[in-house]
């Protein structure tokens, strides 16, 4: 059931979230902050570009019916038909003209909508066509518009002018993490870059119960290159040999499936190495409940492409169970070596397995660094703290935006 909180300053706003798919088991942090200005009392409309395509979704998803929040663009017929039609935004500046031409047609038909609900402000997730949409909905509206950046937006072969121009027009631009914020000041630098974090579901993990098994390895997130899943299939190789009881468990779909079970079968660890797959939320609450250790060995991909600060580990950290990770983009913001877990090398094998090793066998240091990993996401990376700086933000630009427009009216 929803709250019903009532923010004290500024009153209820009305924000409109533009993303690319709506509902999407890998995006929990978007599902979170939603969720959370909902149980506020704030009233939340979701634009997706494109249809669901996810078998699993999240209970919050039912629990605040957000499917009766959210929009879809008409059928591809209709988008022609705004296509077909001249408009002064095609020559917004877009490398993929593709792309360009239908974010175009989704903006036309979501601002007609967005106008209806007399919406504060727009917010988008991720520096790519969602917030091209958005910046499009807010030259057609007046309504202005705010973007969250996040990892592969912003590292992968970026395009710095298109990226600038979307800086540029927001009434202001988030930031994951500290070493986000400094890498967007190199392309657009101005006051109105802040810094707030993506943050974990705390209600739903206080539900979890920990009953912790020996031996137990754990690492939550996409097959995808940048999370270094390789890396710990490669120390657990190592570490069976004085453990041989070691499970490790690997939740999580992508492309890079394939790949990762062949190399497990070539290192003869099929008794060792579980692929669940994607999961509901009661099977992966299960695995956090019965693991030892958290580990997620990040990398910096061929493309550039490198995580932000995974809310995976967070998740980790809030139910005290001993992370390891490495000391790449930001991270060391979230995990400082030696007390809440362990920061290894990239793709440093060797480090890896000591820092398992140590773990497995210290059930005091186990215990310790758990009590300081659910104190840290407590103080510092708060989903209720952080959707009040983001509140902040939305409420200084709605009144900037009221002023404005009674400036020009």
């Amino acid at each position: 059931m929803v709250d019903n909180l009532k923010e004290k300053v500024g009153g209820v706003m009305r924000i409109g979230y533009v993303v690319g798919q709506f509902p999407k088991l890998s995006e929990t942090f978007i599902l979170n902050e939603i969720s959370e200005l909902i149980r506020r009392g704030h009233d939340v409309y979701i634009f997706s570009l494109f249809n669901s395509k996810e078998d699993i979704v999240q209970p919050e998803v039912e629990e605040y019916s957000l499917l009766e929040r959210t929009y879809y663009p008409p059928p591809y017929h209709k988008l022609c038909i705004e296509l077909a039609r001249f408009d002064r935004l095609l020559f917004h500046r877009n490398r993929n003209k593709i792309k360009k031409f239908y974010c175009i047609a989704v903006a036309r038909h979501f601002s007609k909508i967005a106008e209806k609900l007399d919406l504060d402000v727009l917010h988008a997730h991720f520096a790519n066509e969602h917030t091209f949409t958005a910046m499009l909905m807010s030259k057609l509206t007046e309504i202005p518009f705010t973007f969250t950046a996040h990892a592969f937006d912003i590292f992968i072969d970026p395009d710095v002018e298109a990226l600038r121009e979307r800086m540029e027009n927001a009434s202001a631009v988030i930031a994951i993490s500290k070493y986000n914020k400094k890498y967007l000041q190199t392309i657009y630098n101005n006051n109105r870059i802040f810094v707030v974090r993506a943050c974990p579901n705390l209600k739903k993990l206080n539900k979890i119960k920990r009953i912790p098994e020996q031996f137990r390895i754990l690492t939550v997130g996409r097959l995808v290159e940048k999370k270094g899943i390789k890396y710990g299939i490669l120390a657990t190789k190592e570490v069976v040999k004085e453990f041989p009881e070691v499970q490790y468990t690997i939740v999580g779909s992508g492309p890079q499936s394939v790949e990762l079970k062949k190399l497990t079968k070539s290192l003869g660890l099929e008794n060792n190495v579980r692929f669940l797959g994607a999961v509901d939320e009661r099977t992966l609450m299960a695995e956090f409940s019965k693991a030892t250790v958290f580990i997620l060995p990040c990398v910096k991909a061929k493309n550039g492409d490198m995580d932000g600060i995974p809310v995976s580990l967070m998740e980790a950290m809030y139910l005290q169970i001993p992370v390891v990770s490495t000391n790449i983009s930001g991270i060391p913001e979230l995990i400082e070596n030696g007390k809440e877990g362990f920061l290894v090398e990239p793709e440093n094998v060797e480090q890896l397995v000591n820092a398992l090793k140590i773990l497995l066998q210290d059930e005091d240091m186990r215990r310790r660094m758990g009590e300081k990993g659910r104190k840290k996401i407590e103080e510092k990376f708060n989903i209720r703290k952080e959707v009040g700086k983001l509140l902040k933000i939305w409420i200084k630009v709605k009144k900037i935006s009221t002023r404005n427009k009674g400036d020009t009216g």
